[in-house]
């Protein structure tokens, strides 16, 4: 009997779930927690890196710029269901719980049906689509935000924050001027961060490419999480550039001012932090939800939203975070208001709750 958890496809639907896991096992160590994903996906790295046992499903999402792709659909639907079916029976869960994406559908569905309760975590201010459908079975359905949009009707959300996977020890780790010669970058310099989310952007990094020499001019040093496949390169000691960084402990740390896309799992982090932002939601995602999590951001005083067409106002906007310790000071502190520290916690305390009847 345990916890399943069912997420997967980007980091963004992986790291506040496995924030949850890592909250569950340290209040009930003996009660196991399983993960359901993507078969051969990269969340099978993250996840057994900490110890999870993992359990490999033959899905595929919907792709809505390549109609031809979702013909897979057509095997793949029955495949994975029977495959999330054999899970269930294998793991016996008492409690499924998913963030979203396509790996969490099958999963969620095959619990509803077996009759066990089904916990929903929707991390953006718009619900995406998995979260839409299976809402109507589920159980309970939390948001990241304090209203949540788009779900069907006589459901809503329960505001809970965004589970992170930090803890408040990971705060002093590392002074900044520690963190930055780290990355061995110079210590006295502001430091410019740049995320464009686990999978990278490649639109986002010709923007950074391209204001790179004017943050550098004005004094700044860059760490740069490129993605696996950006072609970018830099002769500057003030630039560090990396496919994808490890520990994001140390570079939030070491950060000044963030470059960021702006999806949920993010903007948590972001928010427990309490750092100042520029925010460049990708308008490639399902229902424009990276816009709207930006526009509330910007309507709390937390961050600068630069849009991808105008991302040539990147260079300005973050020189001026750069030369107004003031206003940077403003949008941390806006930023932290924003944050739901004990969101993992009391998430897991809930799931167990469900699964179990009573706390202990």
């Amino acid at each position: 009997m345990s916890l399943l958890i069912a997420a997967g496809g980007t980091g963004g639907h992986v790291f506040p779930a496995l924030a949850v896991a890592q909250a569950w096992r340290k209040r009930w160590p003996e009660l196991p927690v399983h993960w359901v994903g993507v078969a051969n996906g990269r969340e099978e790295k993250w996840v057994r890196e900490v110890g999870l046992s993992f359990w490999g499903l033959h899905v595929v999402g919907w792709q809505p710029r390549r109609p031809r792709q979702n013909l897979r659909l057509l095997y793949r639907l029955p495949q994975g269901g029977v495959e999330a079916w054999r899970a269930l029976s294998r793991l016996r869960p008492r409690v499924v719980f998913t963030t979203g994406g396509y790996p969490g559908l099958l999963p969620g569905y095959v619990a509803a049906l077996r009759g066990l309760p089904v916990v929903l975590l929707e991390l953006n201010v718009y619900a995406g689509r998995t979260i839409r459908w299976l809402a109507p079975v589920a159980r309970v359905v939390y948001g990241a935000f304090p209203h949540t949009e788009g779900l069907p009707r006589r459901r809503s959300a329960q505001w809970i924050g965004v589970p992170v996977r930090f803890q408040a020890a990971d705060r002093s780790r590392y002074t900044p001027a520690q963190a930055k010669a780290s990355w061995g970058l110079a210590e006295d310099r502001p430091l410019v961060l740049i995320l464009g989310g686990s999978q990278g952007s490649s639109a986002l990094n010709r923007a950074v490419s391209r204001a790179i020499p004017a943050w550098v001019e004005a004094g700044a040093s860059v760490l740069w999480q490129t993605g696996p496949d950006a072609p970018f390169s830099t002769v500057s000691s003030a630039v560090r550039c990396e496919p994808f960084i490890l520990d994001m402990v140390k570079a939030y740390l070491a950060a000044d001012v963030v470059v960021s896309r702006a999806g949920g799992s993010t903007l948590g982090e972001l928010a427990w932090w309490g750092k100042a932002a520029v925010l460049v939601p990708s308008p490639y995602v399902a229902e424009d939800h990276q816009r709207k999590n930006a526009r509330y951001w910007v309507e709390q005083g937390a961050a600068v939203l630069v849009e991808e067409k105008e991302a040539f106002r990147l260079e300005a906007e973050v020189l001026a975070l750069l030369r107004d310790p003031t206003q940077r000071t403003r949008y941390e502190q806006a930023a932290a208001r924003l944050a739901c520290p004990n969101a993992a916690d009391v998430l897991a305390e809930h799931l167990y709750h469900l699964a179990y009847g009573l706390s202990r």
